[in-house]
């Protein structure tokens, strides 16, 4: 394994399926939005996403939808977690429950725009059944149940996989050149 290495675009679209799901962070390096959001939670990171598959990403953007990890590797670091204590049922628990939501009618995978302004305020204002980018580390709940985040941002879950060395670890990075 390659714990804690810097990463390839190659690396990012040949990670071993038995690895999957990994949780991924992502700083878009061009973006005032992704800096905003940076400034506003005092972390490095501004969103969150899950690889499902070598190469594919489950995404919460305008919709929750699956990208190529090429769509983000011109403008964004990223950071992927592996979940070391996770059994293959974990991990295909963890991926169907993924694809399910992806399959959802798209205007029940919108992304929750409110909820954004009620993090700039400082309350917690959701659209019942949307959600934002971090909202999706809920699948880390399925199959850890000490996963007791509510409606975080990515900084939060960074910060609680980072907690739970015993579980969670680096897998890689990668940085744009």
């Amino acid at each position: 394994m390659r714990e804690n290495a810097f990463l390839t675009v190659k690396d990012l679209e040949n990670i071993p399926p038995e690895m999957l799901p990994m949780p991924v962070l992502s700083d878009n390096l061009r973006s005032f939005f992704s800096w905003g959001i940076k400034a506003h939670t005092e972390g490095s990171y501004n969103h969150f996403m899950w690889m499902i598959y070598p190469g594919v990403l489950a995404s919460q953007n305008t919709l929750f939808q699956k990208e190529p990890v090429a769509s983000y590797v011109k403008k964004c670091r990223l950071k992927l977690w592996y979940c070391k204590t996770w059994t293959v049922n974990d991990r295909i628990k963890v991926i169907n429950a993924i694809e399910q939501e992806l399959a959802r009618p798209w205007y029940k995978r919108c992304y929750d725009y409110f909820a954004i302004l009620g993090q700039l305020l400082w309350c917690e204002m959701q659209i019942p059944g949307f959600d934002i980018c971090s909202d999706k580390g809920k699948f880390i709940n399925m199959v850890d149940p000490s996963y007791d985040l509510s409606h975080p941002d990515p900084t939060q879950i960074n910060v609680w996989l980072g907690e739970h060395p015993d579980k969670y670890e680096v897998y890689g990075r990668y940085v744009p050149d």
